[in-house]
């Protein structure tokens, strides 16, 4: 087999998001699997090199703003910072450079063999959700054609993700890859109480309490305006007037479109004394809630793959959660779904759930089996076998 010499684009590494984790956790694994070929990793100068997994070469690229910010909802990656970057992958005589999202990929004149990442069509399907102006919009559509018409093979994260892209992208669809997300090592199964009654004391809770999560990023395709408003009118039934719903997430540093000051309004006007909003917290923290609460939500109109969602069956968390996302072909009957766009669903899917405390052994029970068959590991050999196509 052809050694190769394969650069990672890690502008991303920094996002708390979705597109952050899958660049760190899929660098780490690719960096234990693959003992052929060898790695190199374009990072912002800033970021401390003992953040970074061993047996990865690291090249640091000196930008004015940090990518992860550059990229935010009103920002963008100034011509100067495109050319750095642009100018260290040219320099670095590269077989293959890989985009692990097209959320930060540069023009690219060497290697010509290029992976690119792209993990949803939400953008394309739901523009006013994700974009703040017009300008943001277009910005974005060049990007992505761009990247697409360069790149050799596409990179993404799940069958039902694939379909989207073949609907909104149908004449790429032959260079379209396949793989896989994971949960963390820190997402499992706790059995210790005391620390999950800590975790809870933290928040303000007991372990008594009867809780709702919701475990993500507060954009509004994220849908959380419509989860409290079903919440606001499940809690006015006395069955469910104990319940408290807790908003778990690092919406204070959020760099994409954030609808935190409408939910907050939301909240206040409605249920003010029945959600908690957490802020940014460990995913060892995030795991000792998800082990504690009695379902975990996931409302989105569209997920690439629903990794809040998988991390959540992994700590045993009985799931609710969107049909608009992977999460039905990775874990079939061991969670609730429901259709975005119907409040009614939400809400006969929540009362199942808590009061039905055979349904939630059952949905613990599955869900923390099949979440944890998903490996990182796994996935890098998928990715490894990309490359290997381009050998």
């Amino acid at each position: 087999m052809v050694t190769m010499r394969i650069g990672i684009d890690g502008a991303s590494w920094t996002n708390a998001r979705g597109y952050g984790r899958f660049t760190r956790e899929l660098v780490g694994a690719l960096s234990r699997e693959d003992c052929r070929n060898s790695y190199t990793l374009f990072l912002d100068a800033s970021i401390p090199r003992a953040a970074l997994p061993p047996n990865v070469h690291c090249i640091p690229v000196s930008t004015r703003v940090i990518p992860t910010y550059a990229a935010s909802a009103d920002g963008y990656r100034s011509p100067q910072d495109l050319f750095a970057f642009c100018r260290a992958i040219a320099s670095a005589r590269l077989d293959v450079i890989f985009f692990p999202t097209v959320y930060t990929f540069v023009p690219v004149l060497r290697p010509r063999r290029i992976v690119v990442g792209v993990h949803d069509v939400i953008p394309e399907r739901f523009p006013q959700y994700v974009f703040k102006n017009g300008r943001a919009r277009r910005f974005w559509m060049l990007k992505t054609q761009l990247a697409l018409r360069q790149a050799t093979r596409i990179l993404t994260v799940s069958e039902h993700a694939r379909r989207g892209l073949e609907q909104f992208f149908y004449q790429v669809r032959k260079k379209i890859r396949v793989t896989s997300e994971a949960p963390a090592p820190a997402f499992r199964v706790i059995p210790d109480r005391a620390l999950i009654r800590g975790a809870f004391e933290r928040v303000g809770l007991t372990l008594h309490t009867r809780a709702l999560m919701y475990w993500g990023g507060i954009t509004p395709h994220k849908n959380v305006q419509m989860l409290v408003r079903v919440f606001g009118e499940l809690i006015q039934d006395e069955r469910f007037a104990d319940v408290k719903l807790l908003i778990v997430g690092d919406y204070a540093n959020e760099v994409f479109y954030s609808e935190l000051p409408a939910l907050r309004a939301q909240v206040e006007a409605t249920c003010r004394n029945s959600v908690i909003f957490t802020g940014y917290v460990s995913d060892e923290t995030a795991a000792l809630l998800l082990n504690g609460v009695q379902a975990c939500v996931l409302p989105s109109f569209e997920e690439g793959f629903g990794l809040p969602g998988i991390e959540a069956a992994a700590c045993g968390a009985p799931l609710i959660a969107t049909q608009a996302s992977a999460l039905p072909e990775v874990l079939g009957d061991a969670a609730i779904y429901i259709d975005p766009t119907q409040p009614t669903q939400l809400r006969a899917a929540l009362e199942r759930v808590l009061e039905d405390a055979a349904l939630r052994h059952t949905l613990r029970t599955r869900g923390s089996e099949r979440a944890q068959r998903l490996t990182w590991d796994s996935a890098a050999r998928r990715v490894m076998q990309v490359f290997e196509e381009l050998a």
